[in-house]
């Protein structure tokens, strides 16, 4: 079989629901590389959905009713004496973020610190560092601590509901548009966010302390990247408010373009026609599977698409490490569309005659070895394989890129790393 060979998603019929077949997306796939938000795109997208949020001002509490719930937090109980430890520490948080008190809103169910409270803030503090870019103008208008609160309640919620041990299918309104929005910008990423969180949401509640928890957070952030971090929040802040607001604001947000046209390419839907379209969202994380009831009409957009062509490029071929493969650097593209906007692709290892020959085409041409790169960074690179470089190579006549050549997949890959760092950092 041909290495670019289409390997489709199939349009199935579910056993009888509600007395009437209904048509399902089987195994939606998420073989494509997650958009990149910049921290530029993530302070604008942030800036204009606070502006925009229902509650524009945080609401003020008595100190009164604050200390109260503080005091009591701080008094322990018969062999909970952590609640006191961990409540004074929560209360120095909240002022070092010049909003003393509970202001992350974890007493609003009662007195003491719960498990659900843990996750919400060790999740807290894992975005919480994302935001600290965040127009300082904005910051001054609104209490960015009551966001971030809002924020990881939002996500802890949604994300419970993917979570489920035995896959229960997502059916209201934002939380369905949330998963869908996050899948279509993560791809292969997503199940790494849901394990990721998975494991947050075992241990935030075994936490004692607060130095406990920051840790379980800073884990939770350094498993995912700070990429997917920026696309949860942002996804996560424009969830915040009526039931369409995620739906609605989606279009605006940064990459859903980018994010829409991969989803197409393998379903022949748009990501919102996809997220809007749906009547459940089922994830099973141990399975690493996803499926979408759909509603009639998407099912018929669906259908449609197939029929003119639209889902035609190859998924390419799975490998052992969950990445995909194609022969040639056509068929990546087809499949996996534009880098972004002011992106390029770029080769870790470089697609050279040479290393073709010797590596084939697939060691090349995966999601593994291909990421995109800022188009000025990506020439910055080529131009230093292109280059002499004495202190490199040890040699006044070759280039990189011929002293790299003869080397090996293994060591052509490690110095492709090494090459975007050094020409990130300006050492080289």
């Amino acid at each position: 079989m041909p290495h670019d060979s289409p390997e489709p998603w199939a349009l199935e019929s579910e056993a009888k629901v509600g007395g009437q077949g209904e048509a399902i997306f089987a195994k939606l796939p998420t073989d494509f590389a997650p958009v990149q938000v910049s921290d530029a795109e993530f302070s604008a997208a942030m800036t204009n959905l606070w502006l925009d949020m229902p509650l524009r001002v945080a609401a003020s509490r008595p100190t009164l009713y604050v200390g109260r719930r503080l005091a009591l937090a701080s008094a322990p109980l018969s062999g909970e004496a952590w609640q006191s430890d961990l409540a004074r520490s929560y209360g120095q948080f909240c002022e070092r973020c010049g909003t003393p008190g509970d202001c992350l809103t974890l007493f609003e169910d009662g007195p003491l610190i719960q498990a659900d409270d843990k996750r919400s803030l060790a999740l807290a503090l894992a975005v919480g560092p994302a935001l600290e870019g965040v127009n300082a103008e904005v910051r001054a208008m609104l209490d960015p601590t009551r966001m971030l609160a809002m924020i990881s309640i939002g996500i802890t919620v949604y994300m419970a509901l993917l979570l489920a041990p035995v896959p229960e299918p997502v059916t209201k309104g934002a939380a369905l548009v949330f998963s869908a929005a996050l899948w279509g910008y993560l791809g292969y990423e997503f199940f790494d966010l849901l394990r990721a969180y998975a494991q947050l949401y075992e241990d935030a509640p075994r936490a004692s302390t607060f130095a406990e928890l920051r840790e379980i957070g800073e884990r939770f952030g350094r498993v995912i990247g700070p990429n997917s971090v920026r696309i949860l929040v942002i996804v996560g802040t424009a969830a915040i408010g009526e039931t369409a607001a995620l739906a609605s604001r989606a279009p605006k947000l940064p990459g859903f373009a980018q994010a829409s046209e991969r989803v197409a390419t393998r379903t022949g839907l748009g990501l919102l026609e996809t997220a809007t379209g749906a009547e459940r969202f089922i994830v099973s994380v141990p399975e690493g599977t996803i499926r979408v009831v759909l509603a009639p009409h998407a099912v018929a957009m669906a259908a449609r698409g197939v029929a003119a062509g639209s889902p035609a490029p190859s998924r390419g071929r799975l490998l052992p490490n969950g990445h995909r493969a194609w022969g040639s650097f056509g068929g990546f593209k087809s499949a996996m569309g534009s880098a972004g906007p002011g992106n390029e692709w770029h080769h870790i290892v470089e697609q050279t005659p040479g290393n073709v020959k010797r590596f084939g085409g697939e060691a090349l041409q995966n999601t593994e070895n291909i990421t995109a790169l800022d188009k000025t960074l990506h020439a910055d690179v080529s131009r230093l394989y292109s280059s002499i470089r004495y202190d490199i190579t040890g040699s006044s006549t070759s280039t990189v890129r011929k002293w790299l050549s003869s080397q090996s997949y293994e060591a052509q890959r490690a110095f492709g790393f090494l090459a975007i760092k050094s020409v990130q950092s300006g050492i080289w």
